[in-house]
């Protein structure tokens, strides 16, 4: 509706509205969180989904604010999601900073809450962060190599951060985001990583599996989605924010949570093998998607 405004222009139509919404949405959300700490059973399941029915509110504040900014031609295919009374499971490629605005866009009324792996670093983001952190999403760090050698404990901190998200997940239905490449796909990171993929940065499946380990048997499927901007690439939060996104592409694969999906992954080698070969797999798939998709748009083959 607006996206003929001039780029700043509709950066500021933007910003103003995503920030009113976050704050009128994010204070209760921290207000009953920290109510909730000395609480536990039915109260405090209770105030769990009074924070979910106020995270809602803020992804349909969200999904207005992109459509009232910017023009998109939505081009979806895939799976039909079938209803879900439990909890579920999305893995997803990561090429943006838009990607959480657009799964939540894309999903929005056909999933649970849904609940992110986020980066440590954004639990420092004014109101953003501690409403996160209300909703008990997983903070995870990224350690360099210097760091695991100088103190190895740290290598299962993240896996303990997703453990403890996980034990609350189930008790009120919430879906569990994990973008399994751990950053966003770049041209300079997929260059540095040797990834074998044209579009995709390696997959990272320990905390996809810890997760599923803990509670895939109480979940009912996974949502496989593949995102891709076509006519933005690498700039597709800037013009999502400025009102010049155009289109945007998903593909959605239902997955049964069957016994390849759930194992004890720190604990049984030949389980972690299987599975880090079964994410491979997905990401192969993913690629393909994308070849479709960005065509002559994407980054050219690696070396």
């Amino acid at each position: 509706m607006l996206s003929f405004l001039p780029a700043p222009l509709a950066f500021a139509v933007f910003f103003i509205l995503f920030w009113v919404n976050t704050i009128v949405f994010g204070i209760p959300i921290v207000i009953l969180a920290l109510l909730r700490l000395p609480l536990s059973g039915a109260p405090s399941r209770a105030l769990e989904r009074a924070n979910h029915r106020l995270f809602e509110g803020w992804v349909a504040g969200n999904r207005m604010n992109i459509a009232l900014t910017n023009r998109i031609t939505w081009e979806v295919e895939g799976d039909e999601i079938p209803p879900i009374t439990r909890s579920c499971v999305v893995i997803c490629n990561h090429q943006s900073y838009s990607d959480i605005l657009v799964l939540n866009t894309l999903l929005e009324g056909k999933i649970p809450t849904t609940k992110f792996f986020l980066k440590h670093s954004l639990l420092y983001i004014p109101f953003v962060g501690l409403a996160c952190w209300g909703l008990g999403m997983p903070f995870l760090r990224r350690y360099s190599a210097r760091d695991l050698k100088r103190n190895p404990s740290l290598r299962t901190r993240d896996l303990e951060s997703t453990l403890r998200a996980c034990r609350t997940l189930v008790e009120v239905p919430s879906t569990l985001v994990n973008f399994a490449e751990g950053t966003r796909f770049t041209r300079e990171k997929a260059q540095a990583s040797k990834t074998p993929y044209r579009h995709l940065l390696m997959p990272r499946p320990g905390s996809l599996a810890v997760a599923l380990g803990a509670i895939g048997r109480e979940c009912d499927c996974i949502l496989d989605v593949t995102l891709a901007y076509p006519e933005s690439g690498e700039r597709a939060f800037s013009d999502l924010i400025t009102g010049r996104m155009r289109r945007i592409c998903a593909h959605v694969r239902v997955r049964p949570i069957t016994g390849e999906w759930v194992g004890d992954y720190q604990g049984d080698h030949a389980f972690k093998q299987a599975f880090t070969q079964l994410m491979r797999g997905v990401w192969e798939e993913k690629d393909r998607i994308l070849d479709r998709f960005l065509g002559d748009k994407g980054p050219s083959p690696l070396p």
